[in-house]
């Protein structure tokens, strides 16, 4: 057997991420015929309680109300502005903003980790808006946010950066802890 010297492995950087817009209560739809294309669409979903007026029933409903992501090429995008109930491709600055592949990785690691161990907040942290947090407790356990609201004494509004605009979500303050206490 011989071995060569000259041969590089090169490890493919995996294609980056979109956030789309899609239209209200069509993301399974968009979902679907994007995959349909041939690119790997990721629709993070969350099982809830609804009723109805004579049951209660557990459906799925999107983490991210009217977003889910794609993982495609920087010159696939138009084609997925073109899919039927696509509203647009979230942008910053006018071109697509991208998500790294590690943070879909750690964002569905944290939806789909099921019996994690979260630090017990033991002091009354008081944040403020703007002040870095991360989640401890639910579906996205371990993902980082800012403060952008409060509401009341225990309700905070995060609002998760890398996502884009719109995805902000309400959460107990006792259910985050401070981001500069790691």
């Amino acid at each position: 057997m011989i071995e060569r010297a000259d041969v590089v492995t090169n490890e493919a950087k995996p294609d980056p991420w979109f956030v789309i817009w899609a239209e209200s209560r069509a993301e399974k739809k968009v979902e679907q015929r994007i995959a349909a294309m041939g690119l790997e669409p990721w629709l993070p979903v969350v099982k809830e309680r609804h009723r109805w007026s004579d049951r209660w029933r557990e459906v799925e409903v999107p983490l991210f109300a009217g977003y889910l992501f794609a993982r495609s090429t920087n010159a696939e995008w138009s084609r997925i502005l073109k899919t039927p109930g696509v509203l647009t491709v979230v942008k910053e600055a006018g071109k697509p903003a991208l998500l790294a592949h590690n943070f879909v990785t750690e964002l569905r690691d944290a939806i789909c980790r099921e019996g994690a161990a979260p630090e017990a907040v033991t002091e009354g942290v008081d944040y403020a808006v703007g002040d870095e947090v991360i989640v401890q407790e639910g579906v996205l356990c371990g993902v980082r946010g800012v403060v952008r609201e409060r509401r009341g004494g225990r309700q905070l509004v995060i609002w998760v950066k890398e996502i884009g605009r719109g995805v902000a979500f309400t959460i107990g303050a006792a259910m985050v802890k401070s981001a500069a206490a790691t």
